[in-house]
């Protein structure tokens, strides 16, 4: 029990990252602006998180520092697609490049080192446990550990649910995403709100580049987003940037990382083990876009 408890706990700080950024992606496809910056966004927050605690030590700062930055990426990306009509995977490629490239250069400038920085007296994001289970051993394994952002995370689903689709301007923003002449139409400013809608879900990624950075310990490492970014997109194409959606598919690869994890110093080469959540990607986006094919096949023999 104690064992699975574990693979349970490892499972949810492991979701919490994707569902963030899954959600900010979700934001990004209902106005109709394709942001595949995901990855070079929850790089840049994660590394001036750990950049402004490191000299600081204010971890609400740093917090705050990590949204800013990932709300600006998001602003550059909405700003060229939308207002200059650049290629969304060009734009988007380009700043997972840049940031890839800017985060490894300030490492070698600032810390002297292209590898990890963890500096020992540096602490993270305050852990939060439940009141009520530390005397209950397997919910306090399972639920130890873990940050405010990793709760927070599972609540911006629901409000994110609440605010697309039981209010006014989650209608303006779905309307967007099924006919932009329509919208206008009402009086809806879509390049406004596009920009402004994306710009704003950008702040999950800052919050989701704290826990990577801040959330079990205080340390940076090249290249530490670790492809979550497009992870985190391949789970919104599954659940279509439904909200409550995410949390199953980012449940889904939380899950396969987490199980690669506590598979190490088995029998099971280390290379296959970092393999696994990205084949349980592959493998959940060509079963869905079977299950798709057939069902559109289904209507149509109905028809």
């Amino acid at each position: 029990m104690t064992y699975l408890a574990q693979v349970i706990n490892s499972t949810i700080r492991e979701i919490t990252p994707i569902l963030l950024v899954a959600l900010c992606a979700g934001v990004c496809s209902k106005v109709q602006v394709f942001n595949i910056a995901l990855e070079g966004t929850l790089l840049m927050s994660a590394f001036f998180a750990f950049l402004t605690h490191y000299f600081l030590h204010n971890i609400f700062l740093s917090v705050a520092v990590a949204m800013v930055v990932a709300m600006g990426m998001t602003l550059i990306m909405s700003f060229f697609i939308v207002r200059l009509k650049g290629q969304p995977m060009i734009v988007g490629m380009a700043l997972n490049t840049f940031a890839r490239g800017f985060t490894t250069f300030l490492l070698s400038v600032i810390f002297k080192t292209k590898g990890a920085v963890n500096p020992s007296d540096l602490k993270g994001l305050t852990k939060f446990d439940l009141p009520g289970i530390k005397n209950i051993p397997f919910l306090s394994t399972v639920f130890g550990s873990l940050t405010v952002i990793d709760y927070l995370a599972f609540v911006m689903a629901i409000v994110m649910f609440v605010i697309m689709y039981r209010t006014v301007i989650g209608f303006r923003l779905r309307a967007l995403g099924i006919n932009k002449s329509a919208a206008s139409s009402l009086g809806i400013n879509v390049p406004r709100y596009q920009i402004l809608a994306t710009t704003l879900s950008g702040s999950m990624i800052g919050l989701a580049g704290c826990l990577l950075s801040l959330g079990r310990n205080a340390m940076f490492i090249q290249d530490i987003s670790g492809a979550r970014g497009y992870v985190a997109l391949a789970a919104n194409n599954l659940c279509k940037g439904h909200p409550l959606g995410a949390m199953i598919s980012s449940a889904l690869f939380g899950f396969t990382t987490a199980l690669a994890r506590s598979l190490q110093g088995t029998a099971i080469r280390q290379q296959l083990l970092q393999c696994i959540p990205y084949i349980a990607t592959i493998a959940a986006m060509a079963f869905y876009n079977a299950y798709a094919k057939a069902k559109v096949k289904r209507r149509n023999r109905g028809l």
